[in-house]
């Protein structure tokens, strides 16, 4: 019998019309570190009948599927996890064979947008989670590749089968990033890059999952995964050479962000483009680190604050993807 390696995982997704509802896969994920796959949460019967062993009997309590999935991001593959996020897009037409794609937060309910995820084992077993959201997703950057992870919530697995197809994008890198503050999203627009050392940007949905458990069946009803309060959170690293970010922090100075990374040409002019724009970051932390051998580095840990204008957050991906469900 032949053992499976890791290299012989592939993951699709397929954002879903219908919440719960199967599609196939239209994105194939180039993941780094994957943990999807069906829970069965079991509860024990604990009786006296005559016998000391504790359990008596037992229950599949409920059924369904949970892990995250991790990549380097780039335009295509980061584009579905922000898309199922933050649960509302708006999409332009294309300009030198590439796509706008501007997603922002869904407040008008608590429903949350939903993807079929198909994960093929080799030639084991090819697992098909429908109705799946993502809970939160995290990104990191450093001095190498950025990483991109997501937290994923689903029904339980059915089988499936799996084509996949890849195209190459760039994978984005920490060189490829540059952020930019202001006091609003329009003056960050016009100032100048900060040269920061790393940066982590947080968001969670804190999804409501006992909401989608309802009698008359152990496992998720489809499209009941309910959004709860959004969570913007993160930090960012640079060298202590001047008072201005301490003063922010020291003050309560609120700045708008704008964190873009630029890949390659798509067409003759327009370049794989994603720009992440937070409208308020309030500095939370105690900023200053030092370090005998080393430098002196401000890490400013924020929240992002909802402003009227800016909003909370906002992304924009520029891709050669024509569409999204």
């Amino acid at each position: 019998m032949s053992l499976l390696g890791g290299t012989q995982v592939n993951v699709g997704v397929g954002i879903e019309i219908t919440p719960g509802t199967a599609v196939a896969a239209t994105h194939f994920l180039q993941w780094t570190d994957l943990s999807i796959q069906g829970i069965a949460e079991k509860e024990l019967f604990n009786a006296q009948r005559g016998v000391r062993n504790m359990a008596s009997n037992s229950i599949i309590k409920r059924k369904y599927s949970e892990g995250s999935v991790s990549m380097v991001p780039n335009v295509n593959d980061a584009a579905v996890i922000f898309y199922l996020a933050l649960g509302s897009k708006s999409s332009s037409g294309v300009v030198d064979s590439a796509y706008t794609h501007t997603f922002t937060v869904q407040n008008a309910n608590g429903s949350m947008k939903t993807a079929t995820f198909i994960v093929e084992d080799g030639t084991v077993v090819v697992e098909r989670y429908a109705g799946c959201v993502v809970e939160s997703w995290n990104m990191e950057v450093s001095d190498s590749y950025a990483n991109l992870t997501a937290s994923i919530r689903g029904g339980f697995p059915t089988s499936s089968t799996l084509t996949e197809s890849f195209s190459q994008e760039t994978n984005f890198t920490y060189s490829d990033m540059t952020v930019k503050f202001g006091t609003s999203l329009t003056a960050a627009a016009s100032a100048s890059a900060t040269p920061l050392k790393s940066l982590t940007l947080n968001y969670n949905n804190n999804i409501q999952a006992d909401e989608a458990f309802l009698s008359g069946s152990n496992e998720p009803v489809a499209g009941k995964f309910a959004g709860g309060r959004v969570e913007v959170t993160g930090n960012y690293t640079l060298h202590f050479e001047d008072t201005t970010e301490l003063a922010k922090y020291k003050a309560n100075t609120k700045n708008a962000c704008i964190i873009q990374f630029l890949g390659a040409l798509i067409g003759a002019t327009s370049k794989e483009t994603i720009t992440i724009k937070l409208g308020r970051l309030v500095l939370t932390d105690a900023p200053k680190q030092y370090n005998l051998d080393g430098i002196v580095v401000l890490q400013q840990g924020f929240t992002v604050e909802y402003e009227a204008t800016d909003k909370e957050i906002q992304i924009e991906v520029i891709n050669d993807t024509a569409t999204y469900a």
